[in-house]
């Protein structure tokens, strides 16, 4: 399977799947993506957020760094064309293109105390619960820092005095976002679990991802 991505109205990249998997609502998934292939998250329902981490697959202790690329790139979330960079202050993913373009590098991501002041005292699945599962191959069972997620698809928006609200998911069913690894990269995902404000619609739904690579024949 191959699809084809608009970069910036200049020219058309076509790029083949490697891999492709589901994320079951509320869930969460993790893989590797070499340096030089793409990543593809697509809301398949739409109105659905999607937690987004990436890990140095040579050094976990770097990764995608939210207050760094917001420095780096002068505004709250890299566009197509601009790189998210980690804590060691260089590119390790370049958004390539975008159909939503409303998303999150503010919000800290779910988690079971959250929960807890929403009243709830059985187990919820949280964003970061997600991270901590599928993470443990490369972390192992030690608790880690979670960093800041990008929440793709996250409506979070700055108010003029300052304040930021939890709005509803924008994105439209099969909305994606398309990005590049610079380097090679351990890359998790979390369906966003999030049932009590409308960042995911209200009703938690899957996500989609694809692992690419660039095809071997490209459009004339």
């Amino acid at each position: 399977m191959s699809i084809e991505v608009d970069l910036n109205g200049k020219m058309l990249l076509r790029l083949d799947v490697v891999s492709s998997h589901v994320i079951p609502p509320m869930m969460g998934w993790a893989g590797e993506v070499k340096a030089g292939q793409f990543i593809r998250v697509i809301d398949p329902r739409g109105r659905q957020c999607a937690d987004f981490w990436a890990f140095n697959a040579e050094d976990i202790d770097e990764h995608l760094s939210a207050m760094h690329s917001r420095v780096w790139v002068n505004k709250l979330c890299p566009v197509p064309g601009e790189s998210f960079h980690s804590n060691h202050r260089r590119p390790i993913l370049q958004v390539i293109a975008d159909s939503c373009g409303v998303h999150d590098l503010l919000t800290a991501p779910c988690d079971e105390h959250r929960y807890r002041l929403y009243g709830l005292k059985h187990h919820h699945r949280s964003c970061a619960g997600n991270l901590r599962e599928v993470m443990e191959p490369y972390f192992g069972t030690t608790r880690f820092y979670v960093p800041q997620p990008f929440n793709i698809f996250g409506n979070c928006p700055v108010g003029r005095d300052g304040s930021v609200t939890n709005g509803p998911a924008p994105s439209k069913p099969g909305d994606h976002v398309v990005m590049k690894a610079w380097i090679d990269l351990v890359v998790a995902i979390s369906a966003c679990p999030q049932e009590f404000n409308p960042i995911s619609g209200w009703y938690p739904t899957e996500v989609l991802v694809e692992v690419l690579e660039p095809s071997a024949e490209q459009p004339g």
